[in-house]
Protein backbone atom coordinates (compact mmCIF):
# COMPACT_ATOMS: atom_id res chain seq x y z
CA UNK A 1 0.00 0.00 0.00
CA UNK A 2 1.51 3.08 -0.97
CA UNK A 3 0.78 6.88 0.98
CA UNK A 4 1.15 10.24 -0.84
CA UNK A 5 1.26 13.03 1.89
CA UNK A 6 1.86 17.04 0.84
CA UNK A 7 3.98 18.50 2.66
CA UNK A 8 6.52 22.07 3.25
CA UNK A 9 10.08 21.89 2.69
CA UNK A 10 11.02 22.15 6.16
CA UNK A 11 9.34 18.94 7.19
CA UNK A 12 12.22 16.88 6.31
CA UNK A 13 11.57 13.86 8.74
CA UNK A 14 9.25 11.46 8.13
CA UNK A 15 6.61 10.60 10.56
CA UNK A 16 2.99 8.81 11.45
CA UNK A 17 1.42 12.21 10.10
CA UNK A 18 2.67 11.49 6.80
CA UNK A 19 0.90 8.13 6.49
CA UNK A 20 -1.96 9.49 4.59
CA UNK A 21 -3.60 9.33 0.62
CA UNK A 22 -3.66 13.02 -0.15
CA UNK A 23 -4.15 11.82 -3.62
CA UNK A 24 -5.50 8.85 -5.09
CA UNK A 25 -2.74 7.11 -7.29
CA UNK A 26 -3.02 5.13 -10.25
CA UNK A 27 0.90 4.54 -11.04
CA UNK A 28 4.24 5.54 -9.92
CA UNK A 29 7.47 5.42 -10.85
CA UNK A 30 10.87 6.13 -9.14
CA UNK A 31 14.07 6.72 -10.98
CA UNK A 32 17.76 7.46 -10.15
CA UNK A 33 20.72 7.66 -12.29
CA UNK A 34 23.90 7.84 -10.88
CA UNK A 35 25.23 11.82 -10.44
CA UNK A 36 21.55 12.62 -11.31
CA UNK A 37 18.76 13.69 -8.51
CA UNK A 38 16.09 11.29 -8.22
CA UNK A 39 12.41 11.60 -9.72
CA UNK A 40 8.70 10.85 -8.78
CA UNK A 41 6.66 10.63 -11.66
CA UNK A 42 3.07 10.04 -9.60
CA UNK A 43 0.06 9.13 -12.16
CA UNK A 44 -2.85 10.57 -9.82
CA UNK A 45 -6.99 11.62 -10.71
CA UNK A 46 -7.28 14.81 -11.75
CA UNK A 47 -7.79 17.17 -8.70
CA UNK A 48 -8.31 19.78 -11.14
CA UNK A 49 -7.01 22.77 -9.00
CA UNK A 50 -3.62 24.86 -10.00
CA UNK A 51 -1.16 22.76 -8.20
CA UNK A 52 1.52 25.20 -8.79
CA UNK A 53 -0.65 28.22 -7.13
CA UNK A 54 0.77 30.37 -4.26
CA UNK A 55 0.32 28.78 -1.04
CA UNK A 56 -0.46 25.39 -2.10
CA UNK A 57 2.46 23.33 -0.58
CA UNK A 58 4.53 21.84 -3.29
CA UNK A 59 6.68 18.87 -1.24
CA UNK A 60 5.45 15.63 -0.94
CA UNK A 61 6.09 11.99 0.90
CA UNK A 62 5.80 9.25 -0.48
CA UNK A 63 6.33 5.97 1.52
CA UNK A 64 5.42 2.15 1.47
CA UNK A 65 3.64 -0.45 3.74
CA UNK A 66 4.08 -3.80 2.65
CA UNK A 67 1.08 -5.72 2.75
CA UNK A 68 2.67 -9.12 3.33
CA UNK A 69 4.44 -7.75 6.17
CA UNK A 70 2.65 -4.89 8.01
CA UNK A 71 4.93 -5.37 11.11
CA UNK A 72 7.74 -4.37 9.36
CA UNK A 73 5.82 -0.89 9.20
CA UNK A 74 5.79 1.66 6.62
CA UNK A 75 8.62 2.70 5.14
CA UNK A 76 9.53 6.27 3.23
CA UNK A 77 10.41 6.11 -0.48
CA UNK A 78 11.25 9.59 -1.72
CA UNK A 79 10.80 12.80 -0.57
CA UNK A 80 11.07 15.84 -3.15
CA UNK A 81 8.96 18.67 -4.72
CA UNK A 82 6.88 19.29 -7.82
CA UNK A 83 7.97 20.86 -10.87
CA UNK A 84 6.65 21.94 -13.84
CA UNK A 85 2.85 21.51 -14.98
CA UNK A 86 0.99 18.57 -14.41
CA UNK A 87 0.52 16.55 -17.92
CA UNK A 88 -2.59 16.75 -19.96
CA UNK A 89 -4.30 19.06 -17.49
CA UNK A 90 -7.84 18.75 -19.13
CA UNK A 91 -7.71 14.86 -18.70
CA UNK A 92 -9.35 12.67 -15.67
CA UNK A 93 -5.84 11.36 -14.91
CA UNK A 94 -2.16 13.78 -14.48
CA UNK A 95 1.12 12.92 -13.70
CA UNK A 96 3.01 15.00 -11.21
CA UNK A 97 6.84 15.21 -11.24
CA UNK A 98 8.66 15.36 -8.26
CA UNK A 99 12.68 15.76 -7.98
CA UNK A 100 14.59 14.79 -4.85
CA UNK A 101 16.38 18.14 -4.69
CA UNK A 102 17.22 20.16 -1.49
CA UNK A 103 16.62 23.64 -1.18
CA UNK A 104 19.70 24.34 -0.23
CA UNK A 105 21.55 21.91 -2.30
CA UNK A 106 24.26 24.72 -4.06
CA UNK A 107 25.53 25.30 0.00
CA UNK A 108 25.18 21.96 0.60
CA UNK A 109 27.15 21.37 -2.57
CA UNK A 110 29.88 24.08 -2.25
CA UNK A 111 30.14 22.95 1.77
CA UNK A 112 30.88 19.04 0.81
CA UNK A 113 33.39 20.45 -2.09
CA UNK A 114 35.12 22.64 0.29
CA UNK A 115 36.00 19.51 2.73
CA UNK A 116 37.04 17.65 -0.92
CA UNK A 117 40.28 19.65 -1.13
CA UNK A 118 42.88 17.65 -0.08
CA UNK A 119 45.76 15.74 -1.39
CA UNK A 120 45.99 13.79 -3.82
CA UNK A 121 42.86 14.66 -5.09
CA UNK A 122 43.28 18.04 -5.53
CA UNK A 123 45.88 21.00 -6.73
CA UNK A 124 44.52 24.89 -7.33
CA UNK A 125 48.06 25.20 -8.96
CA UNK A 126 46.20 23.08 -12.08
CA UNK A 127 42.85 25.12 -12.18
CA UNK A 128 42.24 28.15 -13.04
CA UNK A 129 41.86 30.61 -10.31
CA UNK A 130 37.72 31.04 -11.62
CA UNK A 131 37.45 27.42 -11.24
CA UNK A 132 38.43 27.02 -7.85
CA UNK A 133 35.54 27.73 -5.99
CA UNK A 134 33.59 25.95 -8.71
CA UNK A 135 32.08 22.00 -7.05
CA UNK A 136 32.35 20.27 -10.06
CA UNK A 137 36.46 21.06 -10.69
CA UNK A 138 36.85 20.19 -7.18
CA UNK A 139 36.25 16.07 -7.67
CA UNK A 140 37.38 16.05 -11.40
CA UNK A 141 40.18 13.48 -10.19
CA UNK A 142 38.36 11.51 -7.63
CA UNK A 143 36.49 9.57 -10.04
CA UNK A 144 33.07 9.95 -7.70
CA UNK A 145 29.86 11.76 -8.39
CA UNK A 146 27.55 13.91 -6.19
CA UNK A 147 25.01 12.25 -4.55
CA UNK A 148 21.45 13.42 -3.12
CA UNK A 149 19.53 10.59 -1.11
CA UNK A 150 16.18 10.46 -2.41
CA UNK A 151 14.73 10.42 1.26
CA UNK A 152 17.11 12.20 3.30
CA UNK A 153 17.99 14.85 0.88
CA UNK A 154 21.58 14.57 1.81
CA UNK A 155 24.46 15.46 -0.57
CA UNK A 156 27.07 13.22 -0.58
CA UNK A 157 29.94 12.15 -3.18
CA UNK A 158 30.02 8.25 -4.17
CA UNK A 159 33.07 6.61 -5.59
CA UNK A 160 32.36 5.56 -9.37
CA UNK A 161 33.63 1.64 -8.60
CA UNK A 162 32.96 0.99 -4.57
CA UNK A 163 29.92 1.66 -3.34
CA UNK A 164 29.93 3.53 0.55
CA UNK A 165 26.76 2.00 1.31
CA UNK A 166 27.62 -1.79 1.13
CA UNK A 167 26.64 -4.63 -1.31
CA UNK A 168 23.31 -6.19 -2.38
CA UNK A 169 23.93 -9.74 -3.31
CA UNK A 170 20.74 -10.89 -5.50
CA UNK A 171 22.38 -13.67 -6.37
CA UNK A 172 19.82 -15.75 -8.98
CA UNK A 173 16.96 -13.86 -7.50
CA UNK A 174 16.02 -11.74 -10.42
CA UNK A 175 13.53 -12.24 -13.33
CA UNK A 176 15.44 -14.40 -15.70
CA UNK A 177 14.31 -12.39 -19.04
CA UNK A 178 15.28 -9.38 -17.60
CA UNK A 179 18.74 -9.68 -17.33
CA UNK A 180 20.35 -7.38 -20.23
CA UNK A 181 24.18 -7.27 -20.77
CA UNK A 182 25.47 -3.63 -23.06
CA UNK A 183 28.79 -3.10 -24.41
CA UNK A 184 29.49 0.65 -24.09
CA UNK A 185 31.85 2.75 -25.45
CA UNK A 186 34.97 1.30 -25.26
CA UNK A 187 37.78 1.94 -22.39
CA UNK A 188 40.21 4.72 -22.58
CA UNK A 189 43.97 2.84 -22.71
CA UNK A 190 45.97 5.39 -22.08
CA UNK A 191 46.13 8.70 -20.89
CA UNK A 192 49.07 11.19 -21.48
CA UNK A 193 49.33 13.79 -19.43
CA UNK A 194 51.88 16.62 -20.10
CA UNK A 195 52.40 19.74 -17.70
CA UNK A 196 54.19 23.36 -17.22
CA UNK A 197 54.84 25.14 -14.39
CA UNK A 198 56.53 28.44 -14.92
CA UNK A 199 57.86 30.89 -11.89
CA UNK A 200 60.15 34.07 -11.64
CA UNK A 201 63.01 32.57 -9.53
CA UNK A 202 63.56 35.85 -7.44
CA UNK A 203 66.75 36.49 -5.24
CA UNK A 204 68.34 38.86 -3.61
CA UNK A 205 71.05 39.23 -1.62
CA UNK A 206 74.91 40.80 -0.50
CA UNK A 207 78.28 37.79 -0.91
CA UNK A 208 81.45 39.17 0.56
CA UNK A 209 84.19 38.71 -1.76
CA UNK A 210 86.95 40.18 0.67
CA UNK A 211 88.60 36.87 1.58
CA UNK A 212 88.65 35.74 -2.39
CA UNK A 213 90.51 39.43 -2.80
CA UNK A 214 92.93 38.83 -0.32
CA UNK A 215 93.99 35.23 -1.55
CA UNK A 216 94.60 36.56 -5.40
CA UNK A 217 96.96 38.73 -3.83
CA UNK A 218 98.61 36.49 -2.09
CA UNK A 219 98.57 34.26 -4.70
CA UNK A 220 100.27 37.04 -6.88
CA UNK A 221 103.11 37.52 -3.67
CA UNK A 222 101.23 40.90 -2.45
CA UNK A 223 99.42 39.96 0.54
CA UNK A 224 99.64 37.59 3.48
CA UNK A 225 95.90 36.32 3.08
CA UNK A 226 95.36 38.74 5.68
CA UNK A 227 95.63 42.48 3.96
CA UNK A 228 96.89 43.63 0.07
CA UNK A 229 101.17 45.65 -0.28
CA UNK A 230 101.35 47.20 -3.34
CA UNK A 231 104.13 50.25 -3.89
CA UNK A 232 101.07 52.29 -5.58
CA UNK A 233 98.26 52.28 -2.78
CA UNK A 234 97.37 55.82 -3.46
CA UNK A 235 95.90 54.75 -6.48
CA UNK A 236 94.77 51.84 -5.65
CA UNK A 237 92.68 53.35 -2.55
CA UNK A 238 91.29 55.89 -4.60
CA UNK A 239 89.77 53.54 -7.21
CA UNK A 240 88.48 51.24 -5.02
CA UNK A 241 84.90 50.32 -5.85
CA UNK A 242 82.35 52.00 -3.77
CA UNK A 243 78.91 51.32 -3.12
CA UNK A 244 76.42 50.64 -5.91
CA UNK A 245 78.93 50.75 -8.76
CA UNK A 246 77.69 48.61 -11.69
CA UNK A 247 79.14 45.48 -12.22
CA UNK A 248 77.04 43.59 -14.52
CA UNK A 249 75.04 40.46 -14.94
CA UNK A 250 72.85 41.34 -12.18
CA UNK A 251 75.37 42.39 -10.11
CA UNK A 252 76.49 45.62 -8.49
CA UNK A 253 78.82 46.62 -5.47
CA UNK A 254 77.80 46.74 -2.19
CA UNK A 255 79.16 47.89 0.70
CA UNK A 256 83.05 48.24 -0.12
CA UNK A 257 85.94 50.11 1.83
CA UNK A 258 89.91 49.60 1.74
CA UNK A 259 91.79 50.73 4.88
CA UNK A 260 95.59 51.57 5.42
CA UNK A 261 97.03 49.59 7.97
CA UNK A 262 100.87 50.26 7.98
CA UNK A 263 102.34 53.59 9.63
CA UNK A 264 101.26 53.11 13.34
CA UNK A 265 99.48 49.64 12.72
CA UNK A 266 102.68 47.85 10.82
CA UNK A 267 105.96 48.65 10.96
CA UNK A 268 106.19 50.73 7.93
CA UNK A 269 107.73 49.34 5.01
CA UNK A 270 110.32 50.18 2.04
CA UNK A 271 111.53 48.94 -0.95
CA UNK A 272 114.80 50.17 -0.67
CA UNK A 273 116.84 50.73 -4.32
CA UNK A 274 120.33 51.69 -4.61
CA UNK A 275 121.47 54.01 -7.21
CA UNK A 276 123.94 55.52 -9.11
CA UNK A 277 123.29 59.05 -8.15
CA UNK A 278 121.53 57.43 -4.94
CA UNK A 279 119.57 55.11 -2.83
CA UNK A 280 115.56 54.95 -3.29
CA UNK A 281 113.32 54.03 -0.70
CA UNK A 282 109.62 53.37 -1.92
CA UNK A 283 106.99 52.46 0.64
CA UNK A 284 105.30 49.29 0.63
CA UNK A 285 101.50 50.71 1.25
CA UNK A 286 99.49 47.95 3.66
CA UNK A 287 95.62 47.59 3.17
CA UNK A 288 92.76 45.71 4.10
CA UNK A 289 89.99 45.59 1.99
CA UNK A 290 86.10 44.78 2.54
CA UNK A 291 84.43 44.11 -1.39
CA UNK A 292 81.14 42.91 -1.43
CA UNK A 293 79.12 43.06 -3.95
CA UNK A 294 75.39 42.69 -4.06
CA UNK A 295 72.86 41.14 -6.64
CA UNK A 296 68.89 41.61 -7.32
CA UNK A 297 67.49 39.27 -10.25
CA UNK A 298 64.43 37.69 -11.29
CA UNK A 299 65.00 34.88 -13.93
CA UNK A 300 62.12 33.26 -15.58
CA UNK A 301 61.99 29.32 -14.97
CA UNK A 302 59.84 26.64 -16.45
CA UNK A 303 59.59 22.51 -15.53
CA UNK A 304 57.85 20.53 -18.25
CA UNK A 305 56.23 16.84 -16.78
CA UNK A 306 55.22 14.57 -19.09
CA UNK A 307 53.94 10.89 -18.32
CA UNK A 308 51.44 8.15 -20.08
CA UNK A 309 49.03 6.20 -17.78
CA UNK A 310 48.02 2.92 -19.47
CA UNK A 311 45.32 0.55 -17.88
CA UNK A 312 45.57 -2.71 -17.15
CA UNK A 313 42.60 -3.72 -18.47
CA UNK A 314 40.62 -7.25 -20.23
CA UNK A 315 40.81 -7.26 -23.94
CA UNK A 316 37.17 -6.01 -25.45
CA UNK A 317 36.46 -6.59 -29.17
CA UNK A 318 35.96 -3.17 -30.85
CA UNK A 319 36.52 -1.62 -34.18
CA UNK A 320 40.36 -1.07 -35.15
CA UNK A 321 41.35 2.48 -34.08
CA UNK A 322 38.22 2.58 -31.73
CA UNK A 323 40.44 2.82 -28.44
CA UNK A 324 40.72 6.19 -27.43
CA UNK A 325 44.00 8.19 -26.38
CA UNK A 326 42.77 10.92 -24.03
CA UNK A 327 45.50 13.91 -23.70
CA UNK A 328 45.56 15.98 -20.73
CA UNK A 329 47.18 19.41 -20.98
CA UNK A 330 47.52 21.97 -17.99
CA UNK A 331 49.70 24.52 -16.69
CA UNK A 332 50.21 26.54 -13.43
CA UNK A 333 52.15 29.08 -11.77
CA UNK A 334 54.55 27.83 -9.00
CA UNK A 335 54.97 31.44 -8.08
CA UNK A 336 50.62 32.10 -7.51
CA UNK A 337 49.98 32.71 -3.83
CA UNK A 338 47.77 29.52 -3.36
CA UNK A 339 48.68 27.81 -0.43
CA UNK A 340 47.29 28.66 2.91
CA UNK A 341 48.88 31.83 4.59
CA UNK A 342 51.67 31.59 7.13
CA UNK A 343 53.80 34.12 9.18
CA UNK A 344 55.99 34.54 6.11
CA UNK A 345 53.22 34.63 3.70
CA UNK A 346 50.56 36.56 5.31
CA UNK A 347 48.52 37.15 1.97
CA UNK A 348 48.89 33.20 1.07
CA UNK A 349 51.79 30.77 0.00
CA UNK A 350 53.40 30.12 -3.57
CA UNK A 351 53.34 26.80 -3.98
CA UNK A 352 56.67 26.89 -4.63
CA UNK A 353 57.24 28.34 -0.94
CA UNK A 354 60.55 30.30 -1.61
CA UNK A 355 61.26 31.66 -5.04
CA UNK A 356 64.52 31.05 -4.76
CA UNK A 357 64.33 27.36 -5.69
CA UNK A 358 66.12 25.73 -8.35
CA UNK A 359 63.01 23.29 -9.00
CA UNK A 360 59.90 22.77 -8.23
CA UNK A 361 58.48 19.20 -8.95
CA UNK A 362 61.22 17.09 -7.12
CA UNK A 363 60.04 19.33 -4.22
CA UNK A 364 57.46 18.03 -1.90
CA UNK A 365 54.83 20.53 -3.15
CA UNK A 366 55.85 19.35 -6.55
CA UNK A 367 55.12 15.99 -5.72
CA UNK A 368 51.81 16.58 -4.35
CA UNK A 369 51.32 18.36 -7.96
CA UNK A 370 52.14 15.25 -9.11
CA UNK A 371 49.99 12.89 -7.86
CA UNK A 372 47.04 14.88 -8.21
CA UNK A 373 48.04 14.66 -11.79
CA UNK A 374 48.26 10.54 -11.71
CA UNK A 375 45.04 10.60 -10.04
CA UNK A 376 43.47 12.94 -12.22
CA UNK A 377 44.43 10.52 -15.28
CA UNK A 378 43.41 7.85 -13.50
CA UNK A 379 39.83 9.68 -13.19
CA UNK A 380 39.59 9.41 -16.73
CA UNK A 381 40.70 5.81 -17.17
CA UNK A 382 38.28 4.38 -14.98
CA UNK A 383 35.43 6.36 -15.85
CA UNK A 384 35.71 4.45 -19.33
CA UNK A 385 36.70 0.86 -17.69
CA UNK A 386 33.33 0.49 -16.65
CA UNK A 387 32.24 -0.17 -19.97
CA UNK A 388 30.02 -2.93 -19.32
CA UNK A 389 26.14 -2.60 -18.25
CA UNK A 390 23.90 -4.97 -16.65
CA UNK A 391 20.96 -4.62 -16.13
CA UNK A 392 17.72 -7.10 -14.45
CA UNK A 393 14.51 -6.70 -12.17
CA UNK A 394 13.69 -7.77 -9.20
CA UNK A 395 10.87 -7.71 -7.05
CA UNK A 396 9.72 -4.56 -5.23
CA UNK A 397 10.37 -5.47 -2.00
CA UNK A 398 14.29 -6.27 -2.82
CA UNK A 399 14.60 -2.72 -4.28
CA UNK A 400 13.24 -1.20 -1.65
CA UNK A 401 16.80 -0.31 -0.34
CA UNK A 402 18.20 0.43 -3.76
CA UNK A 403 20.61 3.39 -3.86
CA UNK A 404 23.51 4.77 -6.03
CA UNK A 405 26.12 4.41 -3.18
CA UNK A 406 25.64 0.95 -3.34
CA UNK A 407 26.90 -2.02 -5.63
CA UNK A 408 25.28 -5.37 -6.17
CA UNK A 409 26.25 -8.49 -8.12
CA UNK A 410 24.08 -11.17 -9.47
CA UNK A 411 24.84 -14.66 -11.01
CA UNK A 412 23.81 -16.31 -14.07
CA UNK A 413 25.37 -18.66 -16.51
CA UNK A 414 24.73 -16.68 -19.61
CA UNK A 415 27.46 -13.68 -18.06
CA UNK A 416 30.98 -13.87 -18.95
CA UNK A 417 32.49 -15.94 -15.87
CA UNK A 418 28.62 -16.64 -14.92
CA UNK A 419 28.70 -13.76 -12.45
CA UNK A 420 28.76 -9.66 -12.32
CA UNK A 421 29.29 -7.25 -9.77
CA UNK A 422 29.26 -3.34 -10.51
CA UNK A 423 28.29 -0.07 -9.03
CA UNK A 424 24.50 1.14 -9.51
CA UNK A 425 24.34 3.78 -11.84
CA UNK A 426 20.93 3.11 -12.25
CA UNK A 427 17.59 2.01 -10.84
CA UNK A 428 13.90 2.52 -10.14
CA UNK A 429 10.61 1.57 -8.31
CA UNK A 430 7.53 1.34 -10.06
CA UNK A 431 3.69 0.31 -9.82
CA UNK A 432 1.04 -0.36 -12.18
CA UNK A 433 -1.30 -2.08 -12.52
CA UNK A 434 -0.65 -4.21 -9.47
CA UNK A 435 2.72 -4.78 -11.03
CA UNK A 436 5.34 -3.97 -8.47
CA UNK A 437 9.16 -4.04 -9.75
CA UNK A 438 12.38 -3.01 -9.41
CA UNK A 439 14.94 -2.88 -12.46
CA UNK A 440 18.44 -2.07 -11.55
CA UNK A 441 21.76 -1.20 -13.56
CA UNK A 442 24.90 -1.29 -12.61
CA UNK A 443 28.26 -0.76 -14.07
CA UNK A 444 30.97 -3.72 -14.40
CA UNK A 445 34.79 -2.66 -15.17
CA UNK A 446 36.79 -4.96 -17.20
CA UNK A 447 40.19 -4.98 -15.48
CA UNK A 448 42.52 -7.67 -14.70
CA UNK A 449 42.09 -7.55 -10.94
CA UNK A 450 45.39 -7.26 -10.17
CA UNK A 451 47.93 -4.93 -7.92
CA UNK A 452 50.89 -2.86 -7.68
CA UNK A 453 53.75 -2.15 -4.98
CA UNK A 454 56.54 -0.26 -4.53
CA UNK A 455 60.34 -1.16 -5.11
CA UNK A 456 62.94 0.07 -2.77
CA UNK A 457 65.40 1.14 -5.52
CA UNK A 458 69.37 0.80 -5.22
CA UNK A 459 71.59 3.24 -3.24
CA UNK A 460 73.79 5.68 -5.61
CA UNK A 461 76.17 6.44 -3.26
CA UNK A 462 76.40 4.49 -0.56
CA UNK A 463 75.76 1.06 0.62
CA UNK A 464 71.90 0.54 2.06
CA UNK A 465 71.73 1.27 6.13
CA UNK A 466 74.85 3.43 5.84
CA UNK A 467 72.88 6.62 6.13
CA UNK A 468 69.68 7.43 6.70
CA UNK A 469 66.51 7.28 4.52
CA UNK A 470 66.05 9.94 2.05
CA UNK A 471 69.95 11.05 2.06
CA UNK A 472 70.37 9.77 -1.06
CA UNK A 473 68.92 9.24 -4.12
CA UNK A 474 67.66 5.56 -4.91
CA UNK A 475 67.66 4.19 -7.92
CA UNK A 476 64.70 2.76 -9.61
CA UNK A 477 62.98 3.46 -6.32
CA UNK A 478 58.84 4.24 -7.11
CA UNK A 479 56.05 6.03 -5.22
CA UNK A 480 52.89 5.43 -4.87
CA UNK A 481 50.48 8.38 -4.92
CA UNK A 482 47.17 5.91 -4.80
CA UNK A 483 47.55 2.78 -2.52
CA UNK A 484 47.75 -0.97 -4.67
CA UNK A 485 46.63 0.77 -7.85
CA UNK A 486 49.82 2.91 -9.19
CA UNK A 487 53.28 4.11 -9.14
CA UNK A 488 55.84 6.35 -10.86
CA UNK A 489 59.37 6.27 -10.52
CA UNK A 490 61.50 8.54 -8.48
CA UNK A 491 63.41 11.66 -10.62
CA UNK A 492 65.06 13.09 -8.03
CA UNK A 493 68.13 12.48 -9.74
CA UNK A 494 67.56 14.50 -12.82
CA UNK A 495 69.18 18.13 -12.41
CA UNK A 496 67.21 21.47 -13.21
CA UNK A 497 68.69 23.10 -16.39
CA UNK A 498 70.24 25.96 -15.39
CA UNK A 499 73.60 27.97 -14.65
CA UNK A 500 73.78 25.97 -11.50
CA UNK A 501 73.94 29.26 -9.36
CA UNK A 502 72.00 27.87 -5.54
CA UNK A 503 70.57 31.35 -4.22
CA UNK A 504 70.49 29.50 -0.54
CA UNK A 505 73.81 29.17 -0.74
CA UNK A 506 75.77 32.00 -2.12
CA UNK A 507 79.71 31.63 -1.81
CA UNK A 508 82.10 33.62 -3.19
CA UNK A 509 84.50 30.42 -4.24
CA UNK A 510 81.42 29.30 -6.99
CA UNK A 511 80.84 32.75 -7.61
CA UNK A 512 84.11 34.28 -8.54
CA UNK A 513 84.88 33.66 -12.88
CA UNK A 514 88.21 35.24 -11.95
CA UNK A 515 90.70 37.69 -10.42
CA UNK A 516 93.83 38.80 -11.47
CA UNK A 517 96.33 40.98 -10.15
CA UNK A 518 97.66 43.49 -12.88
CA UNK A 519 101.26 44.73 -11.80
CA UNK A 520 101.72 43.43 -8.34
CA UNK A 521 104.31 44.22 -5.62
CA UNK A 522 107.16 41.59 -7.10
CA UNK A 523 106.63 43.23 -11.00
CA UNK A 524 106.77 46.43 -9.55
CA UNK A 525 109.99 45.78 -7.08
CA UNK A 526 111.43 43.97 -10.73
CA UNK A 527 110.88 46.93 -12.49
CA UNK A 528 112.42 49.42 -9.60
CA UNK A 529 115.56 46.79 -9.88
CA UNK A 530 115.88 47.58 -14.14
CA UNK A 531 116.24 50.90 -13.28
CA UNK A 532 118.88 51.00 -10.76
CA UNK A 533 121.03 53.74 -12.70
CA UNK A 534 118.29 56.41 -12.97
CA UNK A 535 116.03 57.13 -9.61
CA UNK A 536 114.33 59.51 -11.81
CA UNK A 537 113.64 56.97 -14.76
CA UNK A 538 112.77 54.23 -11.57
CA UNK A 539 110.00 56.27 -10.38
CA UNK A 540 108.95 57.16 -14.00
CA UNK A 541 108.46 53.51 -14.43
CA UNK A 542 106.88 52.79 -11.16
CA UNK A 543 104.02 54.86 -12.38
CA UNK A 544 103.52 52.71 -15.70
CA UNK A 545 102.96 49.78 -13.52
CA UNK A 546 100.00 50.65 -10.67
CA UNK A 547 98.58 47.86 -9.57
CA UNK A 548 95.10 46.93 -10.45
CA UNK A 549 92.61 44.26 -10.02
CA UNK A 550 90.52 42.49 -12.76
CA UNK A 551 87.75 40.49 -11.95
CA UNK A 552 84.49 38.75 -13.51
CA UNK A 553 81.47 37.13 -11.42
CA UNK A 554 79.27 34.64 -12.72
CA UNK A 555 76.95 36.32 -14.56
CA UNK A 556 73.43 35.63 -12.56
CA UNK A 557 71.04 37.54 -15.55
CA UNK A 558 69.37 35.67 -18.03
CA UNK A 559 69.97 37.17 -21.41
CA UNK A 560 67.71 37.04 -24.96
CA UNK A 561 70.47 34.83 -26.22
CA UNK A 562 71.09 32.89 -23.04
CA UNK A 563 69.21 29.34 -23.49
CA UNK A 564 65.94 29.44 -21.15
CA UNK A 565 66.04 27.30 -17.76
CA UNK A 566 63.75 24.95 -18.89
CA UNK A 567 63.90 21.48 -16.94
CA UNK A 568 62.12 18.31 -18.38
CA UNK A 569 60.96 15.14 -16.37
CA UNK A 570 59.94 12.57 -18.37
CA UNK A 571 58.16 10.58 -15.27
CA UNK A 572 58.05 6.51 -15.69
CA UNK A 573 54.71 5.41 -14.38
CA UNK A 574 53.36 1.67 -13.66
CA UNK A 575 50.20 0.65 -15.37
CA UNK A 576 46.97 1.59 -13.62
CA UNK A 577 45.33 -1.57 -11.72
CA UNK A 578 41.75 -1.67 -12.63
CA UNK A 579 39.00 -3.71 -10.56
CA UNK A 580 37.73 -6.42 -12.24
CA UNK A 581 34.30 -7.06 -11.91
CA UNK A 582 33.35 -9.02 -14.59
CA UNK A 583 35.64 -11.49 -16.52
CA UNK A 584 35.42 -11.27 -20.08
CA UNK A 585 38.22 -13.76 -20.66
CA UNK A 586 36.93 -16.48 -18.56
CA UNK A 587 37.27 -19.89 -20.30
Amino acid sequence: MFYFAWADAADTTFGPSFEIEDEQMIALEIGHKEGEHASLAMTVENPRIGLLSTGRMQWGWLSWLDDANPTAGVEPLFFGRIVGVPSEPQGNQVTLNFVARPSDYDAQKLALAETLKEAPWWDPIWIRADSRSDPDAVIEARAVRYHVDRVSLDVTVSDILTGEDGLIDFGGAFIADSLDIAFDSPPVRRVFVEASITWDQVAAGVVDFSQALLDAFKAAGSGNGFNIRSLTGDGLMQDFPEEDDSIGGGWKFGPCSITRTDGFVVPQDYSQVVMTNGTGQFPIWTMKPVLQAAYDVSRAREEVLSFTLEADCQALLTEPGDEEVIAINVSGQADELIDPASTDFPEGAPAIGDVRHRAYFPTTRGLRSLDYLVALARANILERARCISVSFTVPFRAGIDLSCRKNASIADPRIPGGEATGKIIGYSLSAKDGALFATVTIGCTIGKGNTVTTVPGTPVYVDAGYVEDGYQVQSGMTVMPIAGEVTYEDFSAIPPVDDGVDFFDMRAADLVTQITIINPLPTQQAVLSAFKPDLAAAIEALNQVFTEVDGDLKKLTIGSDDPPFKTLYPITVSQLMVPKTIDLEAA
